[in-house]
């Protein structure tokens, strides 16, 4: 049984769900954690390291000094891992006996391993989307990494797309493989869809424009009757969305529910005939890396209709599990919202289609099974 330490911002966030995936089951669950800090949300135990923890010296406060003046000499983030907490990150895996290091994020593995990738142990980087986008956009983060492929074992990728961008600078690894997060396609199954309910699940930010989702939806909808829709989420474009369902009349048929729990998640999912997300490039370069919340709605049958955007075109075949528009295409993005309202669409077949590319593609357990297979071979 192989044992490996997962290198992540916090143990265990919320939001980072496919992380707490692998922190539960990677090689049946002997993982340890090293965080940037503990949160209160801990459904398993795990040994963990909280980085947070660590007291700086008077010497690495020196060290931090010299190192920011050098690194920004060389073009490097200023912030190096050094000193105490170095040291005390390296006895960990030591003491734990750990066989292989999986940074989830890019940033995360540019940092770590460009400062203790020679020990000995194999250490990867998982890139998931805004680290594989907008942060490898910047000049320093990208000689960073360069830096720390030198040290690297293996790359991971939930999308093609984000390989491909990182290669389109010059960032490559001749071990690098595209698995994307997945979902337990026992859990995300279809049930009686209700007609005409649509549902959007996601942060309300910049990358996902959700004005155009909502804007969209009441302009086709507001002759269809019993046509609804269900925003799961929270962000700072709520009040924008908001007041264009006032604007709109459509208070009684569009409901912003903010943050929900997994179950209603999962509800929402399995009665909604159709899922939308109208996801593009932030204005910073932020995107997105292979949604999870669109590999959910694949698994609970629903008609996706989203945008040709980083890695979606790589979950949604066009006509077959869903429709697709270019970002920002907001006539094209109504019409395939009407052309669902006036029965256009043959929610059955492709519902049924996007289920069983799911269970064929998406489903986390073989998906693991992968990614255990690349890290035990190192």
């Amino acid at each position: 049984m192989k044992k490996i330490c997962i290198f992540t911002y916090a143990f265990m966030h919320p939001h980072h769900t496919m992380v707490n995936f692998h922190i539960e089951n990677l090689f049946s669950g002997t993982a340890v954690v090293c965080a940037g800090k503990e949160t209160e949300y801990q459904p398993v135990k795990r040994t963990v390291f909280d980085r947070s923890s660590v007291t700086a010296s008077n010497l690495d406060a020196a060290m931090e000094a010299i190192f920011g003046f050098t690194n920004k000499l060389r073009g490097l983030p200023t912030k190096s891992l050094i000193g105490n907490e170095r040291a005390r990150i390296i006895d960990f895996l030591r003491r734990e006996n750990v066989d292989a290091v999986l940074c989830e994020f890019g940033c995360i593995g540019a940092e770590v391993i460009s400062s203790i990738g020679n020990i000995g142990i194999p250490m990867f980087t998982y890139y998931r989307g805004y680290d594989g986008t907008m942060r490898i956009r910047s000049a320093r983060q990208r000689r960073l990494t360069a830096r720390a492929l030198k040290k690297t074992a293996g790359l991971f990728f939930v999308s093609q797309y984000l390989k491909d961008n990182l290669a389109s600078y010059g960032l490559v690894h001749p071990n690098s493989h595209v698995i994307p997060s997945g979902v337990n396609t026992d859990k995300f199954h279809p049930v009686e869809k209700k007609k005409n309910k649509f549902v959007a699940i996601g942060r309300l930010v910049d990358k996902k424009r959700p004005d155009i989702t909502v804007r969209s939806f009441c302009e086709e909808a507001k002759s269809v009757p019993d046509a609804t829709l269900s925003m799961l989420g929270g962000g700072p474009w709520q009040e924008r969305c908001q007041q264009i369902i006032r604007d709109k009349g459509m208070q009684d048929r569009v409901e912003l529910l903010g943050e929900q729990s997994h179950g209603n998640v999962l509800k929402h999912l399995q009665e909604s005939e159709f899922f939308l997300q109208h996801s593009v490039t932030s204005p910073e370069g932020d995107g997105e890396g292979a949604p999870t919340s669109i590999q959910e709605a694949l698994a609970c049958g629903c008609v996706v209709l989203s945008t040709r955007h980083a890695g979606i075109p790589e979950l949604v075949s066009e006509g077959e599990t869903g429709f697709l528009v270019d970002e920002l295409n907001e006539t094209g993005f109504r019409e395939l919202i009407g052309d669902a309202l006036s029965e256009k669409i043959d929610v059955g077949k492709i519902g049924q289609a996007s289920r069983n590319f799911a269970v064929g593609n998406l489903d986390n357990r073989l998906l693991i099974k992968r990614l255990e297979s690349v890290l035990s071979d190192a």
